[in-house]
């Protein structure tokens, strides 16, 4: 989700050009096919507003939760197996909330 932009965009039957997502839009003005852009994750205070900032937020937590529980397989390794499929499903729940939250 973060990889990409922005997720909606226009079409055929939209009455201005322009793009939309999570965490950043852009905005034509018509007559050209420039567009303008704002919005950034990684300037948080440039989110639309604070509706935008709580779900992208969240969004980020699921996928860093997501990509702890695939760095967590290492601990294969030292512990037993039962203890660190229970750790991974612990987090992959809790990433799942979070995502839930952030849509």
């Amino acid at each position: 989700c973060f990889i990409q932009p922005y997720w909606i965009g226009d079409g055929v039957d939209t009455p201005q050009a322009g793009y939309f997502g999570l965490f950043h839009y852009c905005i034509g003005n018509g007559f050209s096919r420039e567009l303008t852009c704002r919005g950034s994750f990684t300037d948080f205070s440039s989110l639309p507003s604070g509706a935008f900032k709580a779900a992208s937020f969240f969004i980020g937590l699921s996928m860093m939760l997501i990509i702890a529980c695939i760095v967590c397989f290492i601990l294969f390794f030292f512990c037993n197996t039962a203890t660190v499929y229970k750790i991974c499903a612990w987090m992959q729940l809790t990433s799942a909330a979070c995502a839930k939250m952030g849509c």
